[in-house]
């Protein structure tokens, strides 16, 4: 009998956070909505035509130039102390680094709008 129980027994990992057992028991209710979004957001593109696509392409080029221009006003200090070739958020000032990442969100929001007009044209 304690064969049985040492061949059977399930391992357990102490050092766990327990989302392994939140995805198995929850894990339908967490990625069905997200499904169900997705194929909404798949049918809105598909059936969008004349007008409205245009307005949709339109806006997703304002978000793209809005954003350009917010990155481009948070790095001004850094552009006017010589440094052309800085990447990442940590060559930004402190009190600008919210619009830095506000740029980014803007500027890839409508690269992602434009991405899902051009390939899901009719």
């Amino acid at each position: 009998m304690a064969a049985l129980y040492v061949c059977c027994r399930m391992e357990h990992s102490s050092k766990s956070n327990g989302w392994q057992t939140f995805l198995e028991h929850w894990g339908l209710l967490l990625f069905a909505p997200i499904g169900l979004a997705a194929s909404q957001v798949f049918m809105f593109f598909t059936r969008l035509t004349g007008a409205t696509w245009v307005w949709l392409l339109i806006a997703g080029f304002v978000l793209m130039f809005a954003g350009g221009g917010l990155i481009v006003f948070a790095k001004l200090p850094v552009y006017r102390s010589g440094r052309f070739f800085t990447f990442g958020l940590k060559s930004v000032p402190e009190h600008l680094m919210g619009l830095y990442r506000w740029g980014w969100r803007a500027f890839l929001f409508g690269v992602a709008l434009s991405l899902c007009l051009l390939f899901l044209r009719p």
